[in-house]
């Protein structure tokens, strides 16, 4: 009974992170965190090696085909990718407030 009422006064204390969605829901200059992808392994490894992985701090370019990221301290110092509509819909990101 203990354990959890320590349990409840954890939970209560983290704060609600805001909602996933998918990188191509972000509107041109609006910025946000990478949090997951649902890719096949190749495309996986193929985004990672261009700088796009959990965490990585993204703003959005250019919407369309391809869809137009730049990637802050990434290549050192930001760069841009670009990426099929496709695989951009299933990079989740949260955005920044």
């Amino acid at each position: 009974m203990i354990q959890q009422h320590v349990n409840a006064d954890r939970t209560a204390s983290i704060e609600p992170k805001p909602a996933s969605i998918p990188l191509t829901q972000l509107a041109r200059g609006q910025r946000a965190t990478v949090n997951a992808a649902n890719l096949d392994e190749q495309d996986s490894r193929m985004i990672r090696a261009m700088g796009l992985r959990p965490d990585a701090s993204v703003q959005m370019c250019r919407l369309g085909e391809p869809c137009i990221v730049s990637l802050s301290g990434a290549c050192g110092g930001g760069c841009r990718i670009g990426l099929a509509k496709d695989i951009a819909s299933r990079v989740l990101v949260t955005p920044h407030s």
